[in-house]
């Protein structure tokens, strides 16, 4: 059973020190100042676990927070400094009136001397030691220290031997295996979950449990947006695509849309050769692609792993006898000209699906049961914006469908990005990407699982 922070009451709160981990993992410009708020172009994850750092606030507990990680620093790099994350989290504490005491900030200093929290132990528990009830302090990038993310046991045991309560609200990051993770929560005998976290346990887990029912009724997984990972080990949508195949029936379907899609219509065109394997897929050359996709977007240094990956995915739905669709008309653009074709000729790329893709789409989704929406399917940004038109589309059929019954939910930074731009409201639009496809895939995450008493 995992226990929720909100059945900690004032009693065992004030005067706790607490160890609030979030998952402030945010795209940030690199065109402003560190304290510089406006930096940030996606405040959601943050405001995810405000909730829960209010709730700490409010009743008097010392609060260490982790916001978590900020992209992939090598070593100590100040662009990628939580400095900006807290900044915002002072900004709107001040807007809640929350800010009781002056919000603390460690082991780097505000001035510019950045330093890592492995090395510099002693600054933090100096500062831990010194907080009133109701303060914060907010923790540096954990990636500066490279023992971090291999999940070291003494990282982990020296944090957890400096606080008394371990609350995790960061489910973009709880299949991660970094120290405060799941080898820091170990070392806690108190240990829960924040407001956001159970709701995302709730909804995920929920579609998860769903699809092992023998009657119910169809589920779409909409598998867009731009990346195909093909690092091994590595969760990504299509690896959870492959495995979802397993669990699902011939009523559910595999929407394909964004970038994704030609990679899958280049599968589409090589199944033979993807039946051969690789090597006969390798020989697949970039004519033989423009043939196919003209000049629409695509990974060319992971081209063949990810035709590979695609093939596999459409052989396998072949097998079962699910439906994947793949875009039957697209928007081309050629210079500055646009239009809409039902193929993408050569010097012509793609930049969302088509009209006609449009109401295929709107109309599986209407006829589910559950949706998950797993990237853009189309180029969703200012520059072209008649490349939205796909995007935006779906996201309000997701709306009418949620309105009408179906569960809809949007894994990552993408989807929701998406949704909260349209303005639209869906069941639940979850901050985690892979977190989100693993927890369907398996039914749960390391990081959940060590939070159970």
């Amino acid at each position: 059973m995992i226990h929720s922070v909100e059945e900690l009451r004032k009693s065992a709160l004030k005067g706790s020190v607490v160890f609030l981990r979030g998952s402030a993992d945010v795209p940030l410009r690199d065109d402003r100042e560190l304290d510089d708020v406006s930096r940030i172009n996606d405040i959601s994850r943050i405001e995810s676990f405000l909730p829960t750092l209010a709730y700490l606030i409010k009743n008097g507990a010392r609060i260490v927070l982790q916001p978590g990680w900020l992209g992939r620093p090598d070593g100590i790099e100040k662009e990628k400094s939580t400095i900006t994350v807290y900044y915002y989290i002072k900004k709107r504490l001040g807007e809640m009136k929350l800010l009781k005491h002056e919000l603390l900030f460690a082991p780097s200093d505000l001035d510019g001397n950045f330093r890592g929290i492995a090395d510099n132990f002693e600054i933090i528990r100096k500062s831990i030691s010194g907080l009133q009830d109701g303060q914060v302090l907010v923790l540096e990038n954990p990636r500066f220290d490279s023992q971090y993310n291999k999940g070291d046991e003494s990282y982990a045991r020296t944090l957890a031997d400096m606080v008394d309560i371990y609350v995790a609200d960061d489910f973009a990051q709880r299949h991660r295996p970094a120290a405060d993770i799941v080898p820091m929560a170990k070392h806690m005998e108190k240990r829960y979950a924040g407001i956001h976290l159970m709701e995302e346990i709730e909804y995920i887990g929920n579609i998860s449990k769903e699809l092992d029912k023998a009657k119910r009724k169809p589920f779409v997984f909409i598998l867009a947006g731009k990346k195909i990972e093909t690092k091994p080990g590595v969760v990504s949508k299509i690896t959870v695509a492959l495995k979802l195949l397993d669990r699902m029936q011939k009523q559910d379907r595999i929407l394909v849309g964004g970038a994704v899609a030609y990679t899958f219509m280049i599968a589409r065109e090589n199944l033979g050769r993807v039946r051969d394997g690789p090597d006969a897929v390798s020989k697949i050359s970039s004519g033989d692609i423009k043939n196919i996709i003209g000049d629409s977007y695509i990974a060319e240094d992971q081209i063949h792993d990810q035709i590979m990956l695609a093939g596999r995915v459409l052989l396998k739905a072949r097998e079962k006898g699910i439906n994947v669709m793949i875009p039957e008309d697209h928007l081309v653009m050629k210079k500055e000209e646009l239009k809409v074709s039902s193929s993408i000729e050569k010097g012509w790329k793609a930049l969302d699906i088509g009209p006609k893709t449009i109401d295929a789409f709107i109309g599986v989704i209407n006829s589910a049961g559950f949706v998950v929406m797993s990237g853009p399917v189309g180029m969703f940004d200012k520059k072209v914006p008649e490349a939205a038109r796909g995007s935006t589309k779906i996201a309000k059929a997701l709306e009418d469908a949620t309105r009408h019954g179906v569960v809809t939910v949007t894994a990552g930074g993408e989807s929701t990005l998406l949704v909260n731009t349209v303005g639209v409201k869906i069941s639940h639009a979850s901050i985690g990407g892979g977190s989100t496809l693993e927890f369907i895939e398996k039914g749960s995450l390391p990081g959940i699982e060590v939070l159970e008493s």
